[in-house]
This record gives structure tokens, sequence and C-alpha cells, in this order.
């Protein structure tokens, strides 16, 4: 049985000095962790500010196994030392991020295994070389969400999705002229390998036609599941009044934001038209209670199908299979979303779909060089 959040560190509107030096006593049991770390959220909070914040990429050897395969929807990486270098990359160029810790939902398993889903705001100047190009020295606000497995004082497994599209915006640039480069490098044979698998695990889940919301047995498990069949499987926007509140926000990738229900279901209709036969799986969830009132939820995704081009540049895409690895923080209460935080990357998307298409897409300034 998970521990009330109350027990646990609360990351919610606390000041980063008290998040670094807990004064609570051990709240779980942590088998094998180091003896500082009072509970999971501790442990994710002051390891990720070490390594990132404090610069001290070497702890990544202390606090990632050996092997620890990395699912990204732009690549793959399996050991410690990718983790090291891939690090080393994003501070280099982007020296000055910073990584405030917005929400830990995590679960705790029988087996002294811990998951935790890390939900991160990061504020960063582009001074050197990135994977989107040249240093464009403009700074941007970029949203993340790391799904770990721990075990023992080590993260064993992750899977990572960062809002890269509206990042690159932010730094002026054009998303599809990034992808178009990010199209061109040779991907992990794993990465191949896992994106392919993935397609296909998807849309041979067998999706029901009816999901009923039943307030009467409500639960964050029940809850979840019918928002996945009704609103994604389904399409049936006309009862997204049944999942969220009337005044709910949500955070999307590109820096979308809608407030209220009419706002939202213009959010994921206009997003899965350029999906239109997309299919959901839910491949993890946590939870933990927020307050007495409410109720926070992490759910990692899948979607599968063909993509229906949105932009005119993407038009010979049409119908190139279609994946996005995904992850949601979902905020509830009174059996209703309040806040939702939705995270995957559109660069890797559209570059995935580039790259296995084959087809010369122009950029934005050999587009204006051929008028």
């Amino acid at each position: 049985m998970q521990k009330t959040q109350s027990a646990i560190t609360q990351t919610y509107w606390q000041p980063l000095e008290k998040l670094l030096n807990p004064s609570t006593t051990k709240q779980q049991k942590l088998a094998g962790f180091d003896e500082e770390f009072v509970d999971l959220v501790d442990y994710i909070i002051r390891i990720t500010h070490r390594i990132w914040e404090q610069k001290n990429v070497g702890l990544c050897y202390r606090y990632y196994s050996d092997i620890c395969p990395v699912y990204t929807l732009g690549g793959y990486s399996e050991c410690v030392e990718q983790v090291v270098q891939n690090t080393l990359k994003t501070i280099s160029a982007f020296p000055d991020r910073s990584l405030i810790g917005e929400n830990v939902i995590w679960r705790e398993n029988d087996d002294d295994v811990y998951y935790s889903s890390h939900l991160i705001t990061s504020i960063m100047t582009n001074t050197g070389q990135s994977e989107f190009g040249p240093a464009t020295n403009k700074t941007g606000r970029v949203t993340t969400i790391a799904d770990c497995v721990c075990f023992e004082n080590k993260i064993i497994k992750e899977w990572l999705v960062r809002d890269n599209s509206f990042l690159v915006k932010q730094l002026g640039l054009d998303p599809i002229d990034v992808a178009i480069g990010l199209a061109k490098l040779t991907p992990h044979p794993t990465f191949t390998k896992w994106l392919n698998e993935e397609f296909t695990r998807v849309l041979e889940v067998e999706h029901r036609e009816e999901a009923v919301l039943d307030q009467n047995n409500w639960s964050p498990e029940s809850f979840v599941d019918a928002w996945v069949q009704t609103i994604f499987n389904q399409k049936q926007f006309s009862k997204l009044a049944n999942f969220y509140s009337l005044a709910a926000a949500q955070q999307w990738p590109g820096g979308r934001q809608a407030t209220g229900v009419a706002q939202i279901s213009g959010t994921l209709i206009q997003w899965l038209a350029q999906c239109p036969d997309a299919k959901m799986t839910v491949d993890h969830l946590a939870v933990v209670p927020f307050d007495d009132e409410t109720t926070d939820i992490a759910v990692r995704w899948s979607i599968a199908g063909h993509y229906n081009p949105a932009s005119s540049r993407l038009a010979q895409l049409k119908g190139q299979e279609f994946f996005v690895l995904g992850a949601s923080h979902l905020r509830v209460r009174d059996n209703k979303i309040i806040q939702e935080t939705t995270v995957f990357d559109e660069l890797a998307l559209f570059a995935n779909l580039i790259r296995q298409s084959g087809a010369e897409i122009a950029t934005t300034a050999e587009g204006l060089t051929n008028v």
C-alpha cells in the first residue's frame, strides 16, 4: 500500500533549498538506496539537481545502471556511457539549463522496484551547437516528462519525452526544417526495431467500442481507461465534459494552451485529424493523492495510426506509419481533470515520418530559393 502523498516529499510550491535539505525521517524503505534519501521523490529531485544544475555529470555513473535502456521518440540509448554523453551534449548547447521539478508521481512495487514520472519545466539559453543546429543565443522554456524505473539507488530503465517543437519555435527555428535535418541522422538499429514493434503492438491491441465511465464505482484506473477509449479511440468529443472540468487547463506540445472544454476539444480534434485512425494504449499508470480532494495521475501512452498531413509541406507523407510515445500528468478533482500536461516530441515524430518515407522535403530556405 502506498503511503499518502502527505507523508512523501511534496514538490508543489516548495523552495528548492527545502527540497535539497529534507528535514523528515525516512518515509519509504528504499532498499539498496543511499541512506540520505528519505523517499523516492527526494531521490529523483536531488539526483536531478546534482547532475544537471550542479553539472556533476559524472554522478550518472552512480545513479544509472551500466545497462540502462532509454527510449525516446527521437532515438535510443542503452548504457550509462551514452547517458553521460547525451547529458554533456545538452548542457554544452544549453549551459544555463535549469530544471524545475513540477511533480513526481510514483509507484512502489512489492519487489523493491520503484517507478517515477517526473514532470520538469526547464528554462535555458541556446549558446552552443545543439541537435537543432548552430547556437541561436535565444532563451526558451521546455516541458519534459521522464518516466524511470529505479532499483537499489540506480535508474535501470527510462522513457523520456520532451516538447521540442515548442522549444525550437522559441529559438526562432522552423520545426519542419529542424525535423528535415534530424531525419538525415542514422538511427540506432535497436531504435528502428523498437519503433516498428511498438507501431504493430498498438494497432494489434483490441480496442473496445464501449467504455462506460461509472461514477458510482470511480477509480483512477477506470477513469483513464474510459478517457482513452472514449476520446482517443472512439473520438467521441461530445463526451469531453464527462472527463474535464468546465474550467480545466490543458497544456499540449508545440506551446498549445487550452482552457475550458470547448478549447480542449479544438486542440484534440485538430491534433487527431493528423492521424484519423489513431489508436491509443495505456502503457503505464501511477497514482498519488495531491491533497485530500485531489488526485495526481501519470499516464505513459502510445498512439499508432497513419499520417494525414496538416501542412502542405508534408503532403508527400500522407499514409505513412504514425507512432507517438507520450506521457500525461492529470490532476483530478471531483472525478474530473482540472489540469492536464501532455508531452511528446513532435520534432521526432516529423523526423521519423520523413526518414521512413524517403521523401525529399524542401526546407523553408530551399523553398524560397525555388520561388
